[in-house]
């Protein structure tokens, strides 16, 4: 490598918690995760592989609380766990006194089973059902989020059958447009999430929670999208929300005391450039106390729910080089032993990566690689063009910026099995989640028909 690719490594890499050890005098380059070889954390649990950065996460948390407890005072940092969340990450979070942010029954059970209070939580969702919302009622959690005008009926019987007062936020659509990919959008005014603002069918949602003696009204939630990279959507969603609190007092008397302005702060994955989150945050906290001083309204407390933020960079895909091939055009085309089973975004959203080799390095060509998965579909392709010194069978390549949805999304497409997960701290390595077996694939699969389903089919008047 030239002295000048070295350095945009060093950039790269620093940015993402991570180090090069460069040795100039065998232009030989290895990869260290805080502190720790990379190649030998493949060799000791396999690839593919991912591996958090302990310390890259707790300072991003950091980050944000510090920042929210400067401009917003008493507010408050939710981790949006959708973005990575096992027994481990649910510790860490709970540690930094973050509240979390979960979207299903399962992620509440993986919260609560790694210790996270449930009064801290708050309960997500489009279409939660009745088993969810009295899981959650009946573990005591701090708020739900209530997305449409049928779920308040129902949160309010659940809640009236368990003899539980419970607390919960509004969710409306501001009718946003933030400039994101489409699927990453959910501001606007046809999103499937929340009640949107118009012919005020946000103030009858707001209404009819007030009614409900078993439901008690904290305040409203919005959520405009994800990856945006401008502070004037998130500067406009505050606005808008705080002329639908003002209007809520004036035509019902119902006071808002807190607003959830959701998160969607951008992350760069190549050459994107972030907003600081010390500037994201006092923008949307300077609007809010700004507008209610126009409006003479008591400031409601701020929350932020950021995931991809707190985790994309901490985080890091270790695979193993296998067959390589040159394509008549004379494309080289590089697999590795994953894909889109463990990371299904390049295919969903056409998301770019960062890729580097590991080891073994010198002495070789840089050439223009395509790096594609294992698995049965012609799209599986996970880095469409990269320059890389030359990647032979067995390297050990490591795909940067994967701490987001990456695990979240993994899944068994052919019969793959859901990498292991690998949290390094302090220069040591620790197993968080196993990587799964032959034998997980098949637990809960039956061969045959046994006596009890059948005896269903009798029960039933079906013929045997």
């Amino acid at each position: 490598m030239s002295y000048i690719q070295k350095n945009l490594f060093f950039f790269s890499l620093r940015k993402r918690g991570l180090a090069m050890a460069v040795n100039p005098m065998c232009d030989h380059n290895r990869l260290f995760i805080d502190g720790i070889d990379a190649v030998e954390l493949a060799k000791r649990y396999g690839t593919p592989l991912y591996v958090y950065s302990e310390d890259e996460m707790i300072a991003k948390m950091r980050e944000y609380t510090s920042a929210v407890r400067a401009y917003a005072g008493d507010g408050q940092v939710v981790y949006a766990s959708k973005a990575y969340l096992n027994m481990r990450m649910a510790r860490l979070v709970a540690e930094e006194g973050l509240w979390m942010d979960v979207a299903s029954g399962g992620e509440l059970h993986i919260a609560l089973a790694g210790g996270f209070p449930a009064e801290n939580v708050v309960f997500h969702g489009n279409n939660k059902t009745v088993e969810e919302l009295d899981m959650a009622v009946r573990a005591g959690v701090g708020r739900i989020v209530v997305d449409s005008l049928d779920e308040i009926l129902m949160l309010e019987a659940v809640a009236k059958a368990r003899k539980r007062v419970q607390a919960v936020v509004l969710r409306v659509t501001p009718g946003i447009d933030p400039h994101t990919h489409e699927y990453l959008t959910t501001g606007e005014i046809d999103s499937k999430f929340g009640i949107a603002l118009h012919e005020d069918r946000g103030i009858q949602a707001a209404y009819q929670i007030s009614l409900c003696p078993h439901l008690d009204f904290k305040g409203i939630h919005c959520h405009i999208g994800s990856q945006i990279f401008e502070v004037d959507p998130f500067v406009m969603a505050a606005d808008i929300m705080m002329e639908f609190i003002s209007a809520l007092w004036r035509t019902t008397g119902i006071a808002v005391e807190e607003l959830n302005l959701g998160g969607g702060l951008g992350v760069s994955y190549t050459d994107e450039e972030e907003i600081p989150v010390s500037d994201y945050i006092r923008v949307m906290s300077q609007e809010v106390q700004a507008k209610a001083s126009e409006f003479g309204l008591r400031v409601p407390r701020m929350f932020v729910e950021p995931g991809r933020s707190i985790v994309a960079q901490a985080g890091v895909t270790l695979y193993t080089v296998g067959m390589v091939k040159e394509l008549p055009g004379g494309e080289l085309v590089v697999s590795v032993d994953g894909g889109m089973s463990d990371n299904p975004r390049p295919m969903l959203y056409g998301a770019k990566y960062q890729a580097l080799l590991c080891d073994g390095q010198k002495g070789r060509a840089l050439c223009r690689v395509r790096i594609v998965g294992k698995h049965c579909e012609e799209g599986d392709t996970l880095i469409k063009e990269i320059c890389l010194p030359e990647p032979r069978t067995g390297d050990i390549l490591a795909v940067l910026v994967t701490g987001a949805y990456h695990y979240s999304m993994s899944s068994n497409y052919n019969g793959a099995l859901r990498p292991a997960v690998v949290h390094v701290r302090d220069g040591r390595a620790y197993l968080v989640v196993e990587r799964q077996t032959l034998a997980d694939l098949v637990r809960g699969q039956r061969a045959t028909l046994d006596d009890e389903s059948d005896g269903y089919a009798k029960a039933a008047g079906g013929q045997s």
